[in-house]
C-alpha cells in the first residue's frame, strides 16, 4: 500500500488493505499499531484496512503520513520463557483531494411549456 486517495464529498471510502506474513507460518499473535492517523480516518483492525467517512470539509485537503507497524513475539527456545520481538513498519499517505468534475450534463431537459392565457394554473 502506498497511498489512500479520497476526493472530498464523495461516498465513504474503505481502502488500504494490508497483510503481514510470517515465513514459515507459525501463527504467532500479531499486534498492529497505527500512528499519526488523522481524526477523519478509521483503522478497521478486523478487516485490516481503513475507512474515510463521506465528508465535504475542504479544510482537510492535503497529505497525511501514517505509520503502520506489526509485531510478533517469537520464542527464543522451546521453554517459551524468552522472546524476540520481530516487526515490520512502514509509512503510507492519505491524500485528501478536492473533487473535480470532469463532465456536467442535463439529465432531464424541458422541450416546451405551453399555456393558454386564461386557463387554470399549469404545474409541471
Amino acid at each position: 500500500m502506498t497511498a489512500i486517495v479520497y476526493n472530498v464529498n464523495q461516498a465513504t471510502l474503505t481502502d488500504g488493505l494490508y497483510v503481514f506474513d510470517e515465513n514459515p507460518l507459525c501463527n504467532y499473535p500479531e499486534t498492529v499499531t497505527v500512528t499519526n492517523l488523522p481524526d477523519f480516518a478509521a483503522h478497521n483492525e478486523d478487516s485490516s484496512d481503513f475507512t474515510i467517512q463521506q465528508n465535504n470539509d475542504l479544510d482537510l485537503i492535503g497529505e497525511y503520513t501514517v505509520t503502520l507497524r506489526s509485531e510478533i513475539q517469537v520464542p527464543t527456545d522451546y521453554t517459551k520463557t524468552t522472546f524476540t520481538t520481530m516487526f515490520v513498519e512502514y509509512n503510507f499517505v492519505i491524500q485528501m483531494e478536492e473533487c473535480i468534475v470532469n463532465t456536467y450534463t442535463a439529465d432531464q431537459v424541458i422541450d416546451t411549456i405551453s399555456y393558454n392565457i386564461g386557463a387554470p394554473t399549469l404545474t409541471s
